[in-house]
């Protein structure tokens, strides 16, 4: 008898951001089980509407989109979610829907997905209450798992670690060489040394750490006279006139350029164009575009103090730095610029990444969650020294 799943989303399909990025693989693992008749699955939507689904991920009858109608999608959930055994929240903005359903089923398990910054804020006791009753709470890294403990008190034995996986739809290239048609958009050429950041660019976040590369470029010019840095993704008004100060300021107008959204169709393209990515933030949950650059065979430098840490997988898949340290920064890049990546290197680092955050192993775990209620059923999650701080055990 297949288990009837119910998962439940704010967005999956309408945005392109890391949360809606594990939904779309989580989805795909659950289209994945369907067709095994292993489980039923069920997938809502508050904000997304039907037309947002993509096919690749979930049928048309395992998918409904709600278009923001909130109290249709509570009611909707609600009533599916009592004739589910599993729910799986996506968001901890969901909890509070599950409430009265584990109240008349204390016995139906309940799953929540905890990214970073949604979960590590300050909580309501009403919802620490509901986090509590909880069967398990899947975290993306251990340093998500350690916030949770730490804030909210929550016991080990309901802490499951599930780092994020590569979506199944991921463009992997099989060759490395520079975009033309990028080098021209962006007025380079094969001479010139490129540095990549991808982030959402917010007044609001100033941790991920692409201002502080943009102070290093004086620095990095004097020894890499033809380097230039990249920094993608969406900024808001505040955040680009603090960063255009910062350029003009640092008169490094012809050695960054600021290309602003870039379409999921073409993130693979900007990272074959790089010769190194460069995020060293210090409040990422997990940080699945590190794994997306390492799967591009792109060498990458990360903070220390997050999740990036399990993206990088402690250090032997990138190098970790402290993000407050700017000479150790710089010491970093100067001595990954100074041995050229080749082919064979970058086909090598996308197989090691393929290996740890490839989409089978990730199935796998999900699979052992839904079928026997934990992630790995031969092990409990034990703390650890990691990195400097308990933490819980890697999982998947």
């Amino acid at each position: 008898m297949p288990v009837k799943v119910l998962f439940l989303t704010l967005k999956t399909f309408s945005l392109t951001g890391g949360i809606e990025k594990v939904c779309r693989s989580l989805s795909r693992v659950l289209y994945d089980l369907s067709e095994e008749e292993i489980v039923q699955s069920t997938v809502y939507s508050m904000y997304d509407k039907n037309t947002d689904r993509d096919s690749r991920y979930l049928s048309k009858q395992q998918f409904q989109g709600f278009g923001g109608k909130k109290e249709r999608f509570v009611v909707h959930s609600f009533l599916s979610g009592l004739k589910a055994d599993v729910i799986l929240l996506s968001h901890i903005h969901l909890i509070n829907i599950v409430y009265f359903i584990k109240k008349i089923h204390p016995n139906k398990k309940i799953y929540l997905l905890a990214h970073g910054i949604e979960i590590w804020k300050k909580l309501s006791d009403p919802k620490l209450k509901i986090l509590n009753q909880l069967d398990k709470i899947i975290c993306v890294s251990n340093f998500t798992a350690q916030k949770i403990m730490d804030m909210h008190h929550i016991p080990v034995d309901k802490i499951e670690i599930l780092n994020n996986c590569l979506d199944p739809f991921y463009h992997l290239s099989t060759q490395f060489e520079k975009p033309k048609e990028l080098l021209n958009r962006y007025r380079l050429n094969d001479e010139n040394i490129i540095l990549f950041s991808l982030s959402r660019l917010s007044s609001s976040e100033k941790y991920k750490g692409y201002d502080h590369t943009i102070e290093l470029l004086p620095n990095l010019l004097e020894k890499y006279p033809t380097l230039v840095y990249l920094l993608g993704g969406k900024w808001d008004a505040i955040e680009k006139k603090r960063l255009d100060e910062l350029i003009i300021n640092n008169n490094l107008q012809d050695h960054i350029r600021m290309v602003g959204f870039i379409d999921e169709t073409e993130i693979t393209e900007h990272f074959l164009l790089s010769d190194m990515f460069i995020l060293p933030s210090k409040k990422e949950g997990f940080g699945i575009v590190f794994i997306e650059a390492l799967a591009s065979g792109l060498r990458v430098i990360a903070g220390n103090k997050d999740g990036s840490v399990d993206a990088l997988k402690g250090g032997t898949l990138g190098v970790l730095v402290d993000p407050d340290d700017q000479e150790g920064i710089l010491n970093s890049i100067c001595n990954l610029l100074k041995h050229k990546h080749t082919e064979s290197e970058k086909k090598k680092l996308q197989e090691k990444c393929m290996e740890t955050f490839g989409y089978a192993p990730y199935l796998q775990s999900i699979k052992n969650l839904l079928l026997n209620g934990a992630i790995n059923p031969t092990q409990k999650v034990n703390l650890e020294q990691y990195t400097g701080i308990d933490k819980p055990k890697i999982y998947g």
